[in-house]
């Protein structure tokens, strides 16, 4: 039996004398992080909700299967924030559409979630009216008679993990959702977990229900932070366990409405997230400090592109063949770059010599 056939759905229950601990826990990291950035000022604050809305995006879509363009990503988050970014991008409808319902969700968090707003997030998410190449109802709740099950197995083979409540039913239980997810005085983290469970049990569109069931999340976070930006992405730490939600969401979809464990789950998660931002803050500082120390040095356009994308993908070590490789030079001129770098402090050549010799970027 599904959760929404018991008689007192959608009546979730839960165990404050587990779950209150935890939030305050939570809560507590969420305003060291908050109160860290704004002691770091504007521009930390700027290049942390860059470095964690673009994973936010490109990891949303990849729990699903779907793999977008990060550099698209990357150009249009910059231009967004007003960042600097040079590198050139091929659209990508799929990669905009994904890019534009993060935007609307964030900067638009304080506005009421209605149906007509779900609805164009999910025209968005599916601007060809297509999902793998088959045509879909888009930008409206699902109308066909068929189950909406969620299957997994080889043909023949398959095992159904959850049937969503018939699409007759849709409608009105989408109404009750919304009132809910616009009235709710739960503290926002607690709401965050409540109705993101709602939201897949209905299963309200034909697809696409987890990106934005996640994006419904990242506006209640958004809520929590009063902000418009995401400084930590619940999606980042959903696809490093990305098994357990599945188990944790499908556990939470059957037999009861005592929900503790999934409530429990979600916190954790936020939790982690907000682990992986001071992280993010960490290298941002990183970086800036490295800039800082090496202000009154010059360097020539290929050095400074190989010290940025180095800084840029966290990485610190760099061979001469991958050196000709980003720059278009000769191996020549990237021995001759590569030891001005050495001269000035700034690479450290490996010990191991011949082949595998490579160099380390030198940061704090």
């Amino acid at each position: 039996m599904y959760v929404y056939q018991l008689k007192n759905w959608p009546l979730w229950e839960w165990d404050n004398e587990i779950i209150y601990p935890i939030l305050i826990r939570v809560v507590s990291k969420q305003q060291h992080l908050l109160g860290r950035l704004k002691g770091l000022g504007f521009n930390i604050q700027e290049t942390t909700a860059f470095e964690t809305e673009v994973k936010d995006i490109l990891y949303n879509s990849e729990i699903e299967g779907n793999y977008l363009q990060e550099s698209q990503i990357r150009s249009s988050i910059a231009r967004n924030l007003g960042i600097e970014n040079d590198e050139t991008v091929i659209n990508s409808i799929e990669t905009e559409g994904a890019i534009n319902v993060f935007l609307e969700t964030t900067r638009n968090y304080q506005l009421p979630l209605t149906k007509d707003r779900l609805f164009d997030w999910h025209a968005g998410l599916f601007q060809t009216g297509r999902s793998a190449g088959i045509r879909i109802e888009v930008g409206n709740y699902r109308t066909s008679d068929q189950p909406m099950q969620i299957v997994s197995g080889a043909m023949g083979r398959e095992r159904v993990h959850y049937e969503a409540p018939a699409s007759s039913l849709v409608p009105s239980m989408m109404d009750e959702f919304l009132e809910y997810a616009n009235k709710s005085n739960h503290h926002p983290y607690i709401k965050a977990a409540i109705a993101h469970l709602w939201f897949e049990v209905i299963h309200p569109f034909e697809d696409g229900n987890g990106r934005i069931g996640r994006a419904i999340v990242d506006k209640i976070l958004c809520e929590a932070d009063q902000v418009p930006y995401r400084y930590y992405s619940f999606s980042t730490a959903v696809l490093q366990n990305n098994k357990a939600y599945y188990e944790q969401l499908n556990r939470a979809s059957t037999y009861t409405l005592e929900i503790t464990s999934w409530i429990k789950w979600t916190l954790e998660s936020i939790e982690s997230s907000l682990s992986f931002s001071e992280e993010t803050v960490n290298k941002v500082e990183s970086k800036r400090t490295f800039w800082q120390q090496h202000s009154d040095e010059e360097f020539n356009t290929r050095q400074l592109k190989v010290i940025k994308k180095l800084l840029d993908n966290n990485e610190i070590n760099i061979n001469s063949d991958r050196w000709t490789r980003i720059t278009k030079c000769t191996k020549m001129t990237a021995t001759r770059d590569i030891n001005e770098l050495i001269e000035k402090g700034i690479f450290i050549k490996s010990e191991s010599g011949g082949r595998s010799t490579f160099y380390r970027l030198k940061v704090d």
